[in-house]
């Protein structure tokens, strides 16, 4: 095969924007895994020859440049559009038989070097109109509707579904080319009925297959403030059906009636989020940003998969940004759903190792694998950490971009232990935990969310419950210091 044909960058598993230092990094680290004198039971002679062919070619500058100019010759475009920064909590590790943790933090964002490009929408909006709808909610709901239609373009696809207990098109999924029709329609919509998402969510997804296509980010927006009663596994069987086609679903939920937990789990199915809305005047502002971000998408269906070696295995794994939430693999892949440009996306690896050797041993590789609407292509990152492990370990400061990750972190544990506690019976330590919270989260500068805390901490220690409204603002508030710690 003609050396511009091969990925010399992926041999060594560096992006390249990769700097020259860079690659001679990647390129000793590669060597030690892969010599076949290494004694390491990676060591591979096949291997070893291609880390050398390639590091010939792109450890030298004026090779790595003519071999960049062969390959956009022949149409290979080695311009990415993702970079990411790696930040491990510690470069050497005391070889003992005990284990030791080992903080990974991934910034995935975009790399700078791209010009964004905005792909078109394909939306349905699904509407509660159930009688607690009426009044403030219904009229502030469509007129961030109304906001939304004048705001979207004209290759945009967009599809309009009002429910109670039964469900109605009230603008069918086309493209916008009649803006005063469907803003008719959304101002004939009107309260009235009980509320059974089943029918809306079926009807929403049925709308917006129509126009489901690869080319086009396809979104269904449901908006709601009550609870549905005996359909939800139905629901979410949707939504994980709709969530394999690559349909994503945002939740609104306004108020204090509707089930956090069930939308929440709903959203997730797709890759979407919930959101809670305390007052109607903040809808219009909510949806809004969502819509605008939608049309920011720069990678579709993030993945990151760890690759462990006998030494190292992940404890737990958290998106910390924008949002925090706790990640599940599946089959040692984490999925993270799309990647909005001037954003970034940040995921902490709690990672427990153990050796009792001295020596450089590898302790897993993180591959990061998407697709870029842009430029119609897949790319991929490749990060292989390992560190030294010596009889005595030196004491080494933790970085405080780590610190702060760690601390917002605690919190967001802390209050998903909370509900955990009250699910038990456990209140005593469920207020406990809750003074805890509000302590920690006034040193942080945190005093309205801490306010609550206090107030919910109280409520408990009366004997009573903690309120629909401190709970919602105790998960979502929590959940968004992922967004705050980011910082400018």
């Amino acid at each position: 095969m003609p050396e511009e044909e091969k990925d010399l960058y992926a041999v060594l598993g560096v992006s390249p924007l990769a700097t020259q230092e860079e690659i001679r990094h990647a390129y000793r680290k590669l060597v030690r895994r892969f010599h076949p004198d290494s004694g390491s039971e990676e060591a591979s002679a096949e291997r070893f020859q291609e880390v050398q062919e390639a590091y010939r070619v792109l450890g030298d500058l004026a090779r790595r440049q003519a071999y960049d100019r062969r390959r956009a010759e022949r149409g290979k475009d080695l311009t990415v559009a993702l970079a990411w920064d790696i930040l491990v909590s510690r470069q050497q590790l005391q070889a003992m038989p005990e284990e030791q943790m080992l903080y990974l933090l991934v910034d995935l964002k975009p790399s700078g070097k791209t010009a964004f490009k905005r792909i078109p929408l394909n939306l349905c909006l699904v509407i509660d109109q159930s009688t607690s709808m009426d009044g403030d909610r219904l009229d502030h709901v469509k007129a961030a509707a109304h906001q939304i239609v004048d705001e979207l373009a004209k290759e945009d696809v967009v599809g309009v579904v009002a429910f109670n207990d039964r469900a109605t098109v009230m603008y069918p999924s086309q493209p916008l080319t009649d803006p005063l029709r469907i803003h008719a329609r959304i101002s004939s919509i009107w309260a009235s009925g009980g509320t059974e998402i089943l029918q809306g969510l079926r009807a929403g997804l049925e709308e917006i297959r129509r126009h489901h296509r690869k080319e086009a980010l396809t979104h269904l927006i449901l908006l709601t403030d009550g609870r549905t009663y005996g359909d939800e596994e139905q629901c979410l069987a949707e939504a994980r059906r709709a969530g394999l086609e690559g349909i994503e679903i945002s939740v609104l939920g306004i108020g204090e009636d509707w089930n956090d937990a069930f939308l929440d789990q709903l959203a997730r199915q797709t890759g979407g989020t919930s959101t809670y809305i305390a007052y109607p005047q903040q809808v219009r502002g909510v949806m809004r940003d969502l819509v605008q971000r939608l049309t920011m998408l720069l990678a579709r269906d993030v993945t990151l998969t760890v690759r462990t070696t006998e030494r190292a295995w992940v404890e737990n794994c958290f998106r910390t940004a924008p949002f925090m939430e706790y990640l599940i693999p599946k089959g040692g892949v984490y999925h993270l759903g799309n990647l909005l440009a001037g954003k970034a996306t940040q995921v902490l690896f709690e990672v427990v190792v153990r050796e009792s050797r001295p020596g450089f041993h590898p302790l897993l590789q993180l591959e990061m694998n998407a697709h870029i609407p842009t430029f119609n292509r897949d790319e991929r990152l490749i990060f292989d950490l390992e560190r030294e492990f010596v009889p005595e370990a030196v004491e080494e400061p933790i970085s405080p971009i780590l610190v702060n990750v760690l601390s917002r972190l605690s919190i967001f544990r802390m209050q998903e232990q909370v509900w955990k506690a009250l699910d038990t019976g456990q209140i005593e330590d469920a207020r406990r935990r809750l003074e805890t919270i509000a302590t920690r989260l006034l040193d942080m500068g945190e005093a309205e969310l801490a306010h609550v805390a206090l107030l919910e901490a109280g409520r408990i220690a009366q004997g009573g419950q903690m309120s629909s409204k401190g709970q919602k603002m105790m998960r979502y508030g929590t959940r968004g210091l992922g967004i705050k710690g980011r910082g400018p």
